[in-house]
C-alpha cells in the first residue's frame, strides 16, 4: 500500500474509532474466509463493523487518539469490531462467535473511555440486551408506584368501611328511636 493510501486509511480509522467510541480488538488467526465473512455479516446486521487492520496502521490510529496503552494488544493478526449505539448486542454476537470458533480470540476492548480486558468483554456479553435492561428498569420504577397505589386503595377502603359503619349505626339508632 502506498504511503498516501496508508495515511488516508489511518485518518479514516482514527475518525471511525473517535466517532464510535467503543471497539473490540480481536485475533482472527486461523479463521477461513467463509468464517470471517459469516462474522462480518452477523456484525453488520447489528450495526457493527468488523475490520481487519494492519497493526502498524492501527498503532498510528490509536496514537492519534492518545490510546497508546492499547498498542500492547496489537500482536499477531488483528481485527477491530467497531460498535455503534448498542454495545451489548454486537459484543454478545462476537463472544458467541468466538465460543463457536475457538480461533477467534478477543484481545481487549475500549468502552466509554476505558480499556477493558478480554474477560471483561466476555462479562459484558453476559449482560441482558438494552431492551431487557430498559424493561427491568421500568419494572423497578413501577414497583414502588404500584405499592403506593395499593396503600392508598387500602386507606380508601378503610375510610369507606368506617363511613359505612357510621351509616349503619345511625340507621340502627334512628330505627330504635322510631320504635
Amino acid at each position: 500500500m502506498a504511503r498516501k493510501y496508508k495515511e488516508i486509511f489511518v485518518n479514516e480509522l482514527t475518525d471511525r474509532l473517535r466517532a464510535n467510541g467503543n471497539f473490540i480488538l480481536t485475533d482472527y488467526q486461523g479463521l477461513n474466509v467463509q468464517e470471517i465473512t459469516e462474522l462480518r455479516e452477523k456484525m453488520h446486521k447489528m450495526g457493527c463493523e468488523f475490520k481487519v487492520v494492519k497493526n502498524t496502521l492501527a498503532r498510528l490510529a490509536l496514537k492519534n487518539l492518545n490510546l497508546e496503552n492499547l498498542t500492547e494488544y496489537l500482536q499477531g493478526p488483528t481485527a477491530i469490531a467497531l460498535e455503534t449505539s448498542d454495545i451489548i448486542s454486537p459484543t454478545k454476537a462476537l463472544v458467541d462467535f468466538s465460543r463457536q470458533h475457538e480461533k477467534l480470540r478477543i484481545k481487549a476492548g475500549f468502552l466509554e473511555g476505558h480499556v477493558i480486558l478480554a474477560k471483561e468483554v466476555e462479562n459484558l456479553a453476559e449482560l441482558p440486551s438494552k431492551e431487557v435492561l430498559v424493561a427491568q428498569l421500568c419494572r423497578g420504577l413501577e414497583t414502588p408506584i404500584v405499592r403506593l397505589c395499593g396503600v392508598l386503595q387500602g386507606v380508601i377502603r378503610n375510610l369507606i368501611a368506617v363511613l359505612d359503619g357510621i351509616r349503619k349505626k345511625r340507621a340502627e339508632s334512628e330505627s330504635t328511636k322510631e320504635e
